[in-house]
């Protein structure tokens, strides 16, 4: 009984070992799926959308329209030359191993593929960049409701 035990507790350990480790072909196969969607135009697609934000620090600022594009310039040279790329695409390889298997992966691939697949990787920058605006923007029309929800807790810390 104890040697059932013992072998049964070291399958566990080693099934659980072994699931945390992406395997080189899942790897690739997420590698392959990323070539396809232009990872890194959607990077770059994520960094746009971030744009708003960026016009927002400038009005408050109330930066003039050259000193706003400065400061885009500024985001901008700061996520070409600063931001590890590819220490981010190494995360997401680990978040796609983690949420899909690699017979998902090849679906999504040939999905990706496919004149549909084609059409959503290369719309997807600019929906991003749309949704992003349109949150912001409601955001910026509720943000005198967030002051009223934040003033008792900005008052009950002064005193």
């Amino acid at each position: 009984m104890k040697a059932l035990t013992v072998t049964i507790a070291l399958a566990l350990s080693m099934i659980s070992f072994s699931y945390g480790e992406t395997s080189p072909e899942k790897t690739s196969a997420i590698k392959a799926m990323f070539q396809i969607t232009g990872m890194d135009k959607q990077m770059t697609g994520g960094f746009e959308a971030m744009l708003p934000v960026v016009n927002q620090l400038s009005a408050q600022l109330q930066l003039n329209s050259e000193e706003a594009e400065e400061l885009k310039t500024i985001y901008r040279d700061w996520f070409e030359h600063d931001v590890d790329r590819q220490l981010i695409i190494d995360k997401i390889i680990e978040l796609y191993d983690e949420a899909f298997t690699i017979e998902e992966i090849q679906i999504l691939t040939d999905f990706y593929k496919t004149p549909t697949g084609q059409k959503f990787i290369k719309q997807s920058p600019e929906l991003m960049k749309a949704a992003a605006e349109v949150g912001m923007q409601e955001a910026q029309n509720k943000q005198c409701k967030l002051m009223e929800r934040l003033q008792s807790f900005i008052e009950k810390r002064k005193k």
